[in-house]
């Protein structure tokens, strides 16, 4: 597996992790919404399975990367701060690494990189 596409999937399974702490959280907590719980689990999901589409090599596991990135790029834009800059640098990285030559082989399966 490629350096960039073996730091997405870290990437991606640390956020699954964020995610899953967060929806115990927002489950455990008296403030807690069920709304924020459900949206947290399913982006923890979403996670896990982009993550794994990833390491088994899917031809389309690009893709659901590309939309999972770019849906926490646009959702942290109407927080303005810190997020903002996390959401939009995990698109760029994505959408770098994902798209590399090395990344690109490795997801089509015609030939193992040495």
């Amino acid at each position: 597996m490629p350096a960039p596409v073996r730091v997405t999937v870290l990437l991606f399974g640390l956020l699954a992790l964020l995610f899953a702490l967060a929806t115990v959280h927002r489950l455990v907590s008296d403030s807690g919404s069920i709304g924020a719980a459900a949206f947290f689990a399913v982006m923890a999901v979403a996670s896990v399975g982009v993550a794994a589409a990833l390491v088994t090599r899917r031809r389309w596991a690009a893709y659901p990367a590309f939309a999972l990135s770019a849906l926490l790029a646009v959702a942290s834009l109407g927080m303005f701060g810190a997020i903002t800059v996390v959401g939009i640098g995990l698109l760029a990285w994505v959408l770098v690494a994902l798209n590399g030559t090395a990344a690109r082989v490795w997801l089509s399966g015609r030939r193992r990189l040495r």
